[in-house]
């Protein structure tokens, strides 16, 4: 009998692709592509289709992305019936409040924004929905509301770590700079992309930090961790102990043995860098207005996640992302810009932050 892994994620189209290449049969809930996501939250109809596969395969395993952070109610199902070598779901559901992780943060020599309970806020503090992911419906608030906390908005830039953990040995494997949309009143800090960078201040000093809260957290696998510098302190905006979208860099730069090791850590295949001297960047398309796509970009490597042709995309979706690398960061954001201008020359798109 074969093996299979279920994928649960917000798009999992690289994913899919580069499971089936590790020769998994898979099974894929998204948002996005599949648009089925929703369905996983029905546990009548999620213990229905566990049951229906497990008589076709030996193993099961689940790997995840972002979409999980507001389903806890299929914790306990997903975790009886599917093998999950990566981050437990526990981690997933406390690092949807990062004030209850207050004490291993600062533990590690790293701080969190302030955070408020006031029911009168001042226009420099953000909202969050507990349990959220993606930038979505994040904003800057006046009023208190429920199901949401609140903290300190930081200034600057924000940078993530990609780092791996197998059999407790941390690896880390490099910073991003992360980018928004501009004007995107919907949901004004949405992750629009991110960009390879080695050039942060003190970075030897965050990754023994990253490393230290790592350990207190007990992660596994894939992690990113969102953070701003300002005023000479690291302050942590998000903990993603799953899948991000700047996994397919590293899987890439890895050939694949992230993922391999992602599903199965005790796999006798080594985890081995083959892309050294590349940079690699990418960037999510949002539509202004409701857009049918009726220009076909398939013939160009770097656009991934297209829309089939005729397709009707709402107003403030994505519409698809660009993908790229080059030999050098200049390089490689001239490469994006370009790409981006033929995208908003074609369609009604939100420009980047870049």
């Amino acid at each position: 009998m074969s093996n299979a892994v279920v994928i649960i994620s917000s798009e999992t189209s690289y994913l899919e692709d580069k499971t089936a290449a590790l020769g998994y049969d898979v099974y894929a809930f998204d948002e996005y592509t599949h648009k089925n996501l929703n369905k996983v939250s029905n546990i009548k109809y999620l213990k229905s289709f566990i049951k229906n596969i497990s008589n076709q395969h030996q193993n099961i395993y689940l790997i995840y992305g972002s979409g999980l952070e507001d389903k806890k109610n299929i914790y306990e199902v997903l975790n009886a019936h599917l093998i999950i070598n990566c981050n437990t779901l526990d981690l997933l559901r406390k690092s949807g409040d990062l004030c209850s992780l207050k004490d291993m943060v600062e533990g590690s020599d790293l701080r969190l924004p302030s955070d408020t309970n006031a029911n009168s806020l001042t226009t420099r503090l953000i909202s969050k929905p507990l349990h959220s992911y993606g930038g979505f419906n994040i904003r800057f608030e006046t009023q208190y509301k429920e199901k949401y906390y609140t903290e300190q908005y930081i200034p600057g830039d924000t940078y993530s770590a990609s780092f791996f953990i197998n059999d407790e040995n941390f690896m880390f494997l490099g910073f991003n700079k992360l980018f928004l949309l501009k004007d995107y009143k919907a949901h004004p800090f949405i992750h629009a992309g991110a960009i390879m960078c080695n050039d942060i201040k003190d970075s030897q000093k965050i990754i023994r930090s990253m490393d230290r809260l790592s350990r207190k957290l007990e992660m596994k696998g894939y992690n990113s961790i969102d953070f701003k510098i300002h005023k000479k302190q690291i302050f942590i905006v998000d903990i993603n102990p799953r899948i991000t979208s700047t996994f397919k860099i590293y899987n890439d730069i890895y050939n694949n043995s992230l993922l391999n090791h992602q599903i199965n850590p005790y796999n006798i295949i080594p985890i081995k860098k083959i892309n050294k001297d590349k940079k690699y960047g990418f960037v999510n398309i949002f539509v202004k207005e409701k857009t049918k796509y009726d220009y076909d970009l398939s013939n160009d490597n770097a656009f991934i996640n297209t829309p089939k042709m005729g397709d009707i995309v709402e107003k403030d979706q994505p519409l698809l992302s660009i993908y790229l690398n080059a030999n050098n960061s200049g390089l490689l954001l001239r490469k994006l810009k370009q790409k981006i201008s033929i995208t908003t020359n074609l369609f009604s798109c939100y420009d980047i932050d870049i």
